[in-house]
């Protein structure tokens, strides 16, 4: 294995496991013999990737990677990155989606890209809420928040909207299994005969929770169709987490 392969794996673990770390801890958890992970944090902290706590002796990223991450930042944000990875969602797959913000207990739109012509007659515009309960890409957002947030944006009060849950109880089972999954998927919700699928980031940076989601037709709907359009919303969704640093794409373990 090379040197910059191992520098990557090492810098990836540290990235999810969001700490310090120790010798052993690298060797453990990249299963490598110590005396190999060693040499690579030696050297790594040679050339400013890594330092080392002079007290514990753990690892922690230098000021090349810190310097490097200032930049990224910087230059690429969450709501940028999702649009991008929308648009190559929308080429492959043909059907209309959207980047959505949540705010307050509402989901609000702020970039769509349409699919291709007679994919979708219905759509949502750029400006549009509505109740974060009543969506798929509203519920996938509501799922990175505790239990006890939820209930305090969403309230006591749900109308009824299509096939959207009827009560908390309802709405926080459903959150739970999102939780598990990485995304979402509605019919006949807030818009009425559309389908869609969706998965949300966390942006550690501004605290801002983000969605990106493909709409569709209900009547093309089905198993093979909603698991790929599902499949496709995480997958872009885990990308931006990464890049971000969203923990709970870090330490994603479903799909």
């Amino acid at each position: 294995m090379s040197s910059l392969v191992k520098a990557k794996d090492v810098l990836r673990l540290m990235s999810r496991m969001r700490r310090d770390l120790t010798v052993m801890d690298i060797a453990n958890g990249l299963g490598l013999p110590k005396s190999s992970v060693s040499r690579t944090l030696a050297l790594m902290a040679e050339h400013d990737f890594l330092e080392r706590d002079p007290v514990t002796r753990a690892y922690r990223p230098g000021p090349v990677v810190v310097e490097a991450s200032y930049h990224f930042r910087a230059s690429r944000s969450a709501p940028t990155l999702l649009e991008e990875e929308l648009g190559k969602l929308v080429d492959e797959i043909g059907y209309t989606g959207y980047v959505v913000m949540l705010d307050g207990g509402d989901s609000l739109v702020i970039h769509m890209r349409t699919g291709r012509t007679g994919t979708l007659q219905a759509y949502t515009p750029v400006g549009t809420r509505a109740p974060a309960y009543s969506t798929s890409m509203g519920r996938v957002q509501l799922s990175r928040l505790s239990d006890a947030e939820v209930l305090t944006r969403v309230g006591g009060t749900f109308h009824p909207i299509g096939q959207a849950p009827r009560s908390q109880e309802e709405l926080l089972r459903q959150l739970d299994g999102i939780r598990g999954d990485g995304w979402a998927f509605s019919h006949d919700e807030f818009v009425p005969g559309v389908a869609g699928t969706a998965s949300a980031v966390a942006d550690p940076g501004t605290g801002q929770i983000l969605g990106i989601g493909l709409a569709f037709p209900a009547r093309d709907r089905d198993d093979a169709l909603v698991a790929r359009c599902g499949a496709a919303v995480r997958d872009a969704a885990s990308r931006v987490g990464k890049h971000i640093g969203d923990p709970s794409w870090l330490a994603f373990e479903g799909g």
